[in-house]
């Protein structure tokens, strides 16, 4: 009963050294699903039979659980129970007296069951994970196993990556698997379909080069950054902090980020008053002349119909306002973006009358 890296995990799991429980989260969700999976494979062979498989991946009716739990294995070892991205944080749709029904369900389990907690997709803070979420790791890491999949470090993540294109029988250098780190974020999945179409490319026995990344990998930073205004004026904080979080990863700059803002945001204000004064996006396009950016203007058009005018005046201030900022205090810049981020969301939420 305990908390294993995801190396002692493997390790056991090869030996079929189970628990009963297990836990397995974390950031790097292409390994939580990887680990999930081999879990599932040493339990149950690789065709598990749906008769002691139980998934829930949507429907988390702590009824149907309570009884998957309790069934008994036939022609099997093992009645594997999976629970997939269960959110025990969200008060809304799981409450408190839910989650003390899911821990007396969790200390029923009989020895014939395992009952594995994954999120292979919900995005997760280590450094705050929730009370909620803390109440039942602690509880299972005292009658199963818990298993925190973090971050890969840079260096690490790029021997990774070499060890894949070895795999596919190509070569990188470890410098340009830091080039394809930086362009493609640290997101594993992201990353390894662009090692793929690199690889599809070289060819077998091949070498990829700076030039190939250059001209074949899809650059990241400015397109989250676009994803970040978006998630903003719909008011998704989460998503909008993964993705500034995603940013400082990949090293962007304040000056960026706050200089893509302010263009998003601009946007957004010409296709409303656009939309106020009864003039087309297509003609506003031209008076404004964005030439080939005329989607970017479409694009804002489409998602500032209910966006009050006032509230993008207020957010264009603050963004000026930390852009002065940026240019003449030696602070903190990624503090002051964060700050921006929080304030712009706040203005997110005034809808419109």
């Amino acid at each position: 009963m305990s908390e294993v890296l995801r190396g002692d995990l493997r390790q056991s799991l090869r030996k079929k050294q189970f628990d009963n429980i297990y836990l397995i989260y974390g950031e790097e969700k292409m390994y939580i699903k990887a680990d999930t999976d081999f879990l599932v494979e040493k339990l149950m062979g690789k065709n598990p039979p749906e008769f002691n498989y139980h998934k829930f991946d949507k429907d988390y009716e702590l009824d149907e659980i309570a009884v998957a739990v309790q069934v008994a294995p036939f022609m099997s070892e093992y009645n594997v129970v999976k629970i997939s991205d269960l959110d025990v944080n969200d008060d809304k749709s799981f409450p408190k007296s839910s989650l003390e029904r899911l821990i007396s369900i969790i200390d029923n389990v009989p020895d014939s069951t395992v009952l594995i907690f994954t999120y292979p997709t919900l995005k997760q803070d280590m450094k705050k994970l929730g009370s909620s979420f803390t109440k039942l790791k602690n509880h299972i890491k005292k009658r199963g196993t818990v298993c925190a999949v973090k971050r890969e470090t840079d260096l690490s993540l790029a021997r990774q990556i070499i060890k894949w294109a070895d795999k596919r029988g190509v070569k990188i250098e470890q410098a340009d698997a830091f080039k394809l780190q930086e362009y493609a974020g640290f997101d594993l999945n992201m990353i390894k379909n662009e090692l793929d179409k690199l690889c599809n490319y070289v060819g077998d026995g091949g070498i990829i080069t700076t030039e190939d990344i250059e001209n074949l990998v899809t650059k990241q930073l400015e397109a989250n950054i676009f994803h970040l205004t978006d998630s903003i004026v719909t008011g998704n904080s989460d998503r909008a902090f993964s993705i500034l979080e995603t940013l400082f990863y990949q090293k962007a700059e304040p000056n960026e980020i706050v200089n893509v803002i302010s263009m998003s945001y601009i946007d957004y204000y010409r296709a409303r008053v656009a939309f106020e004064s009864g003039v087309s996006i297509d003609e506003a396009a031209k008076d404004f002349d964005y030439g080939r950016r005329a989607f970017a203007l479409k694009n804002a058009g489409g998602k500032t119909r209910r966006i009050p005018t006032e509230m993008l005046r207020e957010s264009l201030s603050e963004i000026t306002e930390t852009t002065a900022k940026l240019r003449s205090v030696s602070a903190n810049g990624k503090i002051m973006i964060e700050a921006l981020v929080a304030k712009l969301l706040i203005l997110s939420e005034k809808k419109e009358s």
